[in-house]
């Protein structure tokens, strides 16, 4: 909602009055940074679990062990 306030405010406004394009800025400015906390905070609650984290690892692992054994 901000990051569309934004551009809308500083596609329709932000030309004529300094105040909208500040506003705009403003809003584009806390859209970015949501997103910016958003995505971390999900990154830190999916490390929180294992099956996200651990067994991925351990099935890349197995697999490249897998590649790299000697062929007889």
């Amino acid at each position: 909602a901000l990051g569309a306030a934004g551009a809308l405010g500083g596609a329709l406004l932000g030309r004529r009055s300094r105040t909208a394009a500040v506003l705009s800025g403003t809003a584009l400015l806390a859209a970015s940074a949501c997103t910016r906390f958003g995505v971390f905070h999900a990154g830190m609650r999916s490390a929180e679990d294992p099956k996200y984290t651990v067994v991925p690892q351990r099935e890349r692992l197995a697999a490249r062990e897998a590649q790299e054994a000697p062929q007889n």
